[in-house]
């Protein structure tokens, strides 16, 4: 159930903080006041939309919504429940851009989608053309039955996997198989690129290679000079630091400070000599031989050119060219029988959404009269003793994700008349009362702890409306019920009031909400009976409509 709802900074609402209760809400005021802004501010915790959202100044909007979820909420919320309390908070900032969290861990909009209609049922002024259209119709039908319920899950994954398969095989089937020539242009191609050696850590910095070939000669000069320096004939450095390690050994024996200066002559001889060895050993391999220029020079025109050809950045992106091009290749040499094979697989999983979609359609079916009963005995209720409502299938010339049938809600209101579209035929109050008569035969289906009505009641008053507020009493013993409404008869049998009001504050209109004890309850229908003239038997009137 929803616990508490705070809105900062949303249409014409600064800062409401409002604390729900168990049973049924209702919420009245004046045509404008902001009633349906308060809808507005927690279809945006349930997941809605922000773009458009009109904020009530340069500030941050934030919505935050307290909830006792259901067993099935806290299901998917998984890691984030947090046992009896799931907190959702929406923030919108002045640029548009918006931000979303259940539990301060923040989530993507398409969860809050997928976790709202676990936790509210919102039934919004154009919902009910919702509920005329075929989709919204299937979701209440198969609310009504578990295995409805199950045969649609199976279905819509059937339906996806035939789906993929049938978009594979299309496809395929527009590359028109490929032609020889652009076959043989694409094995040219590739005979191109698999002459490249990619393993060759040359060909990777072919650079630094080409710097280093142009200038060989010096390269190998400087190293010779080194080796020689160092380790030559004649007056070398490392024979010339021997004769000082001869002349110190004698004198390291007797005196310390020789013997330290010894070591480190010795150290640095050392060390000397393996620079020598690495000069000559380098020195020689260093490639004079001018031909090994112009390979890598070519190897670089060609390398070059093949990067500009296919549009690559470097030596990985055309490699990864190569083996796309391999599997063009290879996939237009199999395009017939890899199409026979999805023409197969296609077949049986058509075969297999055939078969649930007829054993759902019958579970539809009668799960649809046994709705339409439970209907046609809340229309008795509220004084359409011989209203019928009856739902027409029509199968679809190819299956859909929702079902194999589409359908519609027939409706007569008096005896002999026959059943018609419900859109064309009921009038507004009529339309209203099966609305309220479909929500409450699937109050008692439906796992979603909160339902909320805004002004279900349009279109109806005196005794109807009275027998309206008994039905949506009788919900309230199994579902927290929130209304709007701008009845009397309706709000008076409540558990708990609101009134929603507007009022100008230095030149601007702020929406408010303010809860009403027993007296205030009272002026509030008294006002709603009478109008702005409250007698005392408009009071008197409105002490009966609370009983």
């Amino acid at each position: 159930m929803l616990r508490r709802l705070s809105i900062r900074n949303y249409a014409l609402i600064d800062h409401i903080e409002w604390s729900c209760g168990e049973g049924w809400t209702v919420l009245t005021g004046e045509t404008g006041s902001g009633k349906s802004i308060l809808l507005g501010a927690l279809g945006l915790v349930l997941g809605d939309r922000a773009e458009g959202v009109a904020l009530s100044s340069s500030e941050k909007c934030i919505v935050e919504a307290e909830f006792c979820p259901s067993p099935a909420a806290r299901t998917l919320l998984g890691a984030l429940d947090e046992g009896e309390e799931c907190i959702i908070r929406r923030s919108i900032a002045p640029g548009g851009r918006s931000r979303a969290y259940v539990n301060d861990e923040p989530v993507k909009l398409q969860f809050l989608k997928q976790l709202a209609p676990l936790l509210v049922d919102l039934h919004g002024q154009q919902d009910g053309q919702r509920l005329h259209a075929s989709e919204g119709l299937l979701h209440a039908i198969d609310s009504f039955s578990n295995p409805a319920q199950e045969l649609a899950s199976t279905w819509r994954g059937q339906f996806t996997t035939w789906t993929a398969l049938r978009a594979e095989f299309e496809r395929l089937n527009h590359m028109d198989g490929m032609p020889q020539a652009d076959a043989d242009y694409l094995r040219f191609q590739l005979e191109e690129l698999e002459a490249v050696d990619f393993a060759d850590p040359a060909l990777r910095n072919l650079d630094a290679t080409l710097d280093q070939l142009a200038h060989a000669q010096d390269i190998r000069f400087a190293l010779d000079a080194t080796y020689s320096a160092l380790a030559g004939e004649g007056q070398d450095l490392i024979g010339r630091l021997r004769a000082v390690e001869q002349a110190l050994e004698k004198a390291a024996a007797v005196h310390p400070g020789a013997a330290t200066l010894l070591d480190r002559i010795r150290s640095s001889r050392i060390e000397l000599d393996d620079a020598a060895q690495e000069a000559e050993s380098l020195a020689e391999s260093v490639d004079l031989d001018p031909a090994a220029l112009h390979r890598a020079e070519a190897d670089k025109d060609r390398i070059t050119r093949l990067l500009d050809k296919h549009r690559a950045a470097d030596l990985d992106a055309l490699e990864g060219r190569m083996e796309a091009m391999h599997a063009q290749l290879h996939e237009a040499k199999d395009r017939d029988q890899r199409l026979a094979a999805l023409q197969l697989q296609i077949d049986e999983a058509r075969t297999a959404l055939d078969a649930t979609g007829q054993t759902l359609q019958a579970c539809r079916q009668e799960a649809g009269a046994a709705l339409a009963q439970a209907v046609c005995r809340h229309l008795k209720h509220l004084k359409l003793n011989a209203a019928n409502v009856g739902f027409e299938w029509q199968p679809t010339p190819t299956p859909e994700a929702s079902g194999p049938c589409r359908v519609s809600m027939s409706f007569s209101a008096n005896p002999g008349q026959p059943l018609q579209p419900l859109a064309k035929v009921a009038s507004g109050g009529e339309r209203s009362r099966v609305m309220l008569s479909l929500k409450a035969a699937l109050t008692a289906h439906l796992e979603v702890p909160t339902l909320i009505l805004d002004e279900i009641d349009a279109g109806v008053s005196g005794d109807v409306a009275a027998r309206m507020g008994d039905l949506i009493a009788t919900i309230s013993k199994s579902a927290q019920v929130i209304t709007i409404s701008h009845l009397p008869q309706v709000a008076g049998k409540a558990d708990h009031h609101f009134r929603v009001y507007k009022e100008e504050r230095n030149g601007k209109a702020h929406t408010g909400i303010l809860p009403l004890d027993q007296a205030a309850r009272i002026e509030e229908l008294a006002t709603m009976l009478s109008g702005d003239t409250v007698g005392d038997a408009a009071r008197a009137q409105a002490r009966s409509l609370m009983g």
